[in-house]
C-alpha cells in the first residue's frame, strides 16, 4: 500500500526560508500565509528604496510654503532655528571660513556661536563668538588687502539638523581687544570673558597654538586669582563679532531657498 504523499511548500519571510508541511485539508491556510508573504516582501522593496531624495523630508505629509509676499527675513527664522535646536548637543556650533591672504586657499573651522549682540535690550543681527589673537583666523582677516568696496572677509555656515535647514551668512568680521575705545565693546569683551566656562578661559593662557608642543603652560585654574575671582582677560582674549550683509538660507523639507540683503540697514528678502 503506497503512502499518501504530502506536499511541501515553501515560504519566504524577509530574507529568511522556512518550510511548512502542509496538508491538503490546509491549502486555504497555505494561501492565507502566501498573501501575507507578499505584503511582507513589498514592505520590504518599499524600504529598501529609500534614497537620497528622501533626506530632508519632513515626516508631516503637509508641505512647507511661504507666498511671493509672504518671506519672513533670514533672522526671524533662525530665531525659530535656534529654538527648535535649543536642547541638541552641538546646537550651537557653527563654521567659520576665511581665505589664507597669501596662498588663496580656504580655511574653514568650527566656532561656538555665543548669541546675538544686543542693543537697548534689543537683539541685532550682529552674532557673537571668541578667539584667540594669536590664531590663523585673526591673521588672515586683518591681513587681506583693502579694497574699494570690500567688505566681506568671511562666511559663516551654520546647519540645523532637527529642521534640516542651512543659513550660509557673509559679512565683515570686527575683533574687539583690549585696546578698544569703545565703551560698549569693551562691556561686551569684559562680560563675555565673564560668562565663560572655567576651561574655555584657561585656554587663553595656553602657549601659542599652531606651534610644535614642547610642554604644559602654567595656567591659573579657570581663569582664576588665588581668592577664586575671575581674572581679567588677557590681551590674546578677543570677542569676534560678524556684522552679516548678505544671507543665504536653505531648508531642505521643500527645497525653499532665499537670498536676504542688507539694504540701507534693512533687511531685504527674496526667494530664489
Amino acid at each position: 500500500m503506497l503512502k499518501r504523499q504530502i506536499p511541501l511548500l515553501c515560504v519566504y519571510l524577509s530574507s529568511v526560508t522556512k518550510v511548512f508541511s502542509l496538508a491538503p485539508s490546509s491549502t486555504r491556510a497555505s494561501q492565507s500565509i502566501l498573501r501575507s508573504n507578499r505584503k511582507l516582501s513589498s514592505l520590504n522593496m518599499s524600504s529598501s528604496n529609500i534614497g537620497l531624495s528622501d533626506i530632508g523630508k519632513s515626516s508631516s505629509t503637509e508641505k512647507l510654503s511661504e507666498s511671493k509676499n509672504n518671506i519672513t527675513t533670514w533672522r526671524e527664522k533662525i530665531s525659530i532655528s535656534s529654538a527648535k535646536s535649543r536642547k541638541v548637543r552641538g546646537g550651537n556650533y557653527v563654521q567659520i571660513a576665511t581665505v589664507d591672504p597669501e596662498t588663496m586657499e580656504p580655511r574653514c573651522r568650527t566656532v561656538v556661536f555665543r548669541g546675538f549682540v544686543k542693543k537697548d535690550k534689543e537683539e541685532t543681527s550682529i552674532m557673537k563668538m571668541i578667539t584667540d589673537k594669536r590664531s590663523s583666523k585673526y591673521g588672515e582677516v586683518t591681513n587681506i588687502p583693502s579694497s574699494e568696496g570690500k567688505k566681506s572677509t568671511c562666511e559663516l555656515l551654520w546647519w540645523f539638523g532637527k529642521s534640516s535647514e542651512q543659513y550660509r551668512i557673509r559679512g565683515d568680521l570686527k575683533f574687539v581687544d583690549g585696546d578698544e575705545k569703545d565703551s560698549f565693546l569693551v562691556t561686551a569683551r569684559k562680560a563675555q570673558w565673564g560668562n565663560m566656562s572655567d576651561p574655555a578661559r584657561e585656554q587663553f593662557y595656553w602657549k601659542e597654538p599652531g606651534v610644535p608642543y614642547e610642554s604644559e603652560s602654567e595656567v591659573p585654574t579657570g581663569g582664576r586669582d588665588e581668592d577664586g575671582k575671575v581674572l581679567p582677560p588677557p590681551d590674546n582674549f578677543l570677542l569676534m563679532l560678524l556684522h552679516p550683509v548678505r544671507c543665504d538660507y536653505l531648508r531642505l523639507g521643500d527645497n525653499f531657498r532665499q537670498v536676504d540683503d542688507l539694504v540701507d540697514d534693512e533687511w531685504v528678502a527674496q526667494r530664489v
